[in-house]
């Protein structure tokens, strides 16, 4: 990987493959009201929240939302297999995401637009918040199902 911080151009490739990827808990129990820290140089930018929702086909299907520091919240993504690209990574103690995204509010003959500016790519270390403190983390950064 080149500067800290900065997606890798190997990455991007990688994730356009097909490899599938053995998930150490077939059930992501982990990832079910799980809460993690984002960090770039042990500092922290914020938190990556999940959900577990169900396939139809009864497979996990988990779902993120990243809390800044701040409390701002991104739009929610999603993974699953076989690639379980977003687990693989955050299995690894990484997500390759990108910095805060910036919003802009236009006017338009009466009608309002937003569109939205992605940040940087930019790699995170993760790490999973313990259970009890997760919980408590989630009612602070005011997350509910409803932000999925």
């Amino acid at each position: 990987m080149g500067e800290r911080g900065v997606r890798s151009a190997r990455h991007s490739s990688v994730r356009g493959g097909s490899a599938a990827y053995e998930l150490p808990d077939r059930e992501l129990r982990a990832y079910d009201h799980g809460l993690g820290t984002l960090r770039v140089d042990g500092e922290l930018q914020g938190h990556l929240a999940s959900i577990i929702g169900r396939m139809q086909s009864s497979e996990p299907w988990p779902w993120f939302v990243v809390v800044w520091a701040d409390g701002t919240k991104e739009s929610s993504f999603e993974d699953y297999g076989p690639g379980w690209w977003t687990v693989r990574e955050l299995d690894a103690g990484r997500l390759e995401w990108f910095e805060r995204s910036v919003s802009q509010r236009r006017r338009f003959f009466g009608w309002q637009f937003v569109s939205v500016k992605r940040g940087r790519p930019c790699t995170f270390d993760f790490a999973w918040l313990a259970a009890g403190e997760a919980k408590q983390k989630w009612n602070e950064l005011g997350l509910a199902d409803s932000d999925f």
